[in-house]
């Protein structure tokens, strides 16, 4: 474990944030500005990056800047043209995509309008972003991605979320496999329901789940590649009872 104080750990160090005016999303910011990184948050609008602002000014003293580009476009090389200025990257974080619809339905009735839209916002997004972002991270960077645990479990009335997080789940092993060590480390975090602001909001929070702050420190360690996970290509952040761990929850 490194003795650096938790204020210095990304010092000097460059994080970007793709989708970081979502729940997850800025709390991710917030603590990697904690923890004293020059965070690039982006996202596909200025009023919410605007918000952003507002919220993270006082995290720590790190530096804040903020990009509208929607690194889910199929022009991969445009995203990279916005943001290469600011690179090489020491650090990537992948939260973008569609978490799922309160309305629940069987995938019997599931319309092609449904399917084709939950593929595109939740699968084809990523595939865009990984193909943007990874050429900008530096050799020995990090880019970190977010799945949900309904990638590795059933998950009824609502299986395109499922059936979306597991092939998101199975792109990143598979870059992880053909970069094999020869490029920014890459890790797959597979998570469970986080506290946010807007759940907070709405009354869904519970003290047994992770925070999206929990998060962001834990994208941070992986960063500055210190602590005990950051071998680990693969981990589930479940609930706090579960702790971290590198292997699927039985």
């Amino acid at each position: 474990m490194s003795d650096t104080p938790e204020t210095h750990l990304l010092s000097g160090r460059t994080v970007l944030v793709a989708g970081a005016t979502g729940g997850i999303g800025e709390g991710i910011t917030r603590k990697l500005l904690h923890q004293g990184a020059t965070v690039n948050a982006v996202g596909r609008s200025e009023r919410k990056l605007a918000g952003l602002t507002a919220y993270a000014d006082g995290a720590g003293p790190g530096t804040l800047t903020i990009h509208p580009v929607d690194v889910g476009s199929s022009d991969s090389q445009a995203v990279r043209n916005q943001l290469s200025p600011y690179g090489p990257l020491d650090g990537a974080v992948i939260t973008i995509g569609d978490w799922g619809s309160p309305e629940r339905t069987g995938i019997l009735d599931l319309s092609d309008a449904e399917w084709e839209s939950m593929i595109a916002s939740n699968l084809t997004s990523h595939f865009h972003a990984l193909r943007a972002l990874t050429p900008l991270l530096a050799p020995a960077g990090a880019l970190v991605h977010l799945s949900e645990l309904s990638a590795d479990i059933p998950y009824p009335y609502a299986a395109l979320v499922g059936a979306t997080n597991a092939a998101k789940k199975s792109l990143v092993r598979s870059l992880t496999a053909e970069l094999d060590g020869k490029g920014p480390r890459v890790y797959e975090l597979i998570i469970g329901p986080i506290r946010t602001r807007p759940r907070s909001a709405i009354g869904a929070d519970s003290p047994e789940w992770f925070s999206a702050e929990d998060l962001g420190a834990h994208a941070g360690q992986l960063v500055a590649g210190s602590g005990p996970y950051s071998e680990a290509s693969l981990q589930y952040l479940a609930t706090r009872a579960h702790g971290i761990r590198t292997a699927p929850l039985r």
